[in-house]
């Protein structure tokens, strides 16, 4: 397996871990809730007085939850479809939004808002989109790393007459780093794979993929 492939699975069992996570989260509070309905039944059963309020709060509850899970399951869905064709027409704001959607629980447990501002248009690139997601979320988990002070993260696309850039900004943390080993093998293989440059900018605390 060349390191395209390897790099690949690495993401696909990184991300498909964290969404089991947030599902049996989803799940435990679900359970909760319901343990919660039932002694409220029961409190019923015996005649002492329920507040019709504690359960529309209860099931309030688990209806976000029901919401959250239907989230996920729609994001794994759609992650586990990018594989469904290997060379395509894709929209890099959509590969953003998934990719950071994917990586929420991750961001969160290390305390990094990710924000993800879109363009209006889409910003299509013909490419391997499973390919893509791995190396965003490669970019991505350094620029976590980068993030500094405030624990921001930006993420944005752009489109010119000349190429598609993909620009990880707010990275307050990036000037006091030493990025010399960054971009590694594993991100320049898969940036010469997809046809794709990187540049730090530690002055400006942004990174810059371009796609030609």
């Amino acid at each position: 397996m060349d390191i395209n492939g390897e790099n690949a699975l690495k993401f696909f069992g990184k991300m498909t871990a964290s969404i089991a996570h947030e599902a049996k989260n989803v799940l435990a509070i679900i359970n909760e809730n319901a343990g919660l309905l039932e002694d409220l039944c029961a409190m019923a059963e015996r005649g002492k007085p329920v507040d019709p309020g504690r359960i529309k709060t209860v099931a309030g509850k688990m209806i976000k939850q029901v919401q959250r899970g239907d989230e996920i399951i729609r994001r794994l869905n759609k992650y586990a479809h990018s594989v469904d064709e290997l060379d395509c027409d894709v929209d890099v704001n959509d590969i953003l939004i998934l990719v950071s959607g994917l990586a929420g629980r991750i961001a969160l447990m290390r305390g990094i808002s990710l924000e993800t501002d879109q363009m209006p248009d889409p910003v299509i690139i013909k490419t391997n989109p499973f390919l893509l997601e791995t190396l965003v979320w490669l970019f991505l988990d350094f620029a976590m790393d980068a993030a500094g002070g405030e624990k921001t993260v930006c993420i944005t696309s752009e489109k010119t007459p000349s190429k598609v850039v993909v620009r990880f900004s707010k990275l307050k943390g990036l000037a006091g780093m030493q990025p010399a080993g960054f971009p590694g093998e594993s991100e320049k293989s898969l940036l010469t794979t997809l046809n794709a440059t990187a540049a730090i900018d530690a002055v400006a605390g942004e990174i810059v993929i371009s796609f030609s």
